[in-house]
């Protein structure tokens, strides 16, 4: 979820107050999770808490993005990646969150398709060596817009080493229907993304909290359990602007509701 705070461990006390079971760090381009020992600091902390780290992400590969045409920007994505496994190795977190691709004027899909597979399937060998899963996302991107390529990606780049789906279901809604993706990604979904998504405002602004949209959670909760999955649940919303302090524990009390 957005943080309230600007600190790791602080965001970690509040979620750990609010009744969270872990927390997903995220890297980004001049943060603190490049710093060993600030990885190491935070790792102790959380254990204190008894919290667990059910993932990393990055915001890092829209901009060194694993397609780009440009080699330098394409291996800068690549080793970002690399950094998020060490730091999922050192969290136990088992698994980190991949943008693939972005298509767009300058990449092609097809062109995209084959960079991005490339590239997750080197990140994928270096997975393998730190048992952390890379999970791919369904974001924004103009990439993988129906369940069937997901998954067909999916399979492919896991001949290198272990991949999955990050699965958003916010994500989905704007050009499909959540509970179908699920059911038929099935057992590639390692971890779940959740957000709600108005489908009267066509916009970034549409997102919402969980129960604020459009989405049909019966439906979602129905195919999470037809795929028998029990993995990791985690919230992908911003904090309040006024008072951030109090998302955290009004998120939970809802995730509870729809998920336990």
């Amino acid at each position: 979820m957005g943080f309230p705070e600007t600190s790791l461990q602080t965001n970690a006390e509040l979620l750990a107050a609010a009744g969270y079971d872990g927390i997903e760090p995220n890297l980004t381009v001049d943060g603190p999770l490049w710093d060993d020992e600030v990885v190491d600091e935070f790792a102790d902390r959380v254990d204190e808490l008894g919290l667990d780290v059910p993932a990393v992400s990055t915001t890092i590969h829209w901009e060194q993005q694993l397609s780009s045409a440009d080699e330098e920007t394409r291996m800068a994505g690549v080793e970002a990646g690399e950094r998020m496994i060490k730091v999922a190795d050192t969290l136990d977190a088992g698994a980190v969150l991949i943008v693939p691709a972005i298509v767009d004027e300058e990449t092609s899909y097809d062109t995209a398709y084959d960079r991005a597979l490339d590239s997750v399937r080197r990140l994928a060998e270096v997975g393998a060596q730190n048992d952390v899963v890379v999970c791919v996302e369904n974001v924004w991107n103009n990439f993988l817009l129906s369940p069937l390529e997901f998954a067909r990606f999916i399979d492919q780049a896991s001949e290198s080493g272990p991949v999955g789906a990050y699965f958003d279901v916010g994500n989905v809604k704007r050009f499909g229907h959540p509970e179908q993706w699920i059911r038929i990604l099935g057992e590639r979904i390692e971890r779940i993304h959740v957000k709600d998504y108005r489908a009267d405002v066509d916009t970034i602004d549409a997102f919402t909290y969980p129960l604020e949209g459009d989405v049909d959670w019966t439906a979602v909760t129905e195919a999470l359990l037809a795929i028998g999955y029990d993995g990791w649940v985690t919230a992908e919303v911003p904090p309040y602007r006024t008072a951030p302090e109090r998302m955290p524990p009004r998120v939970c009390s809802d995730l509870n509701y729809l998920f336990s």
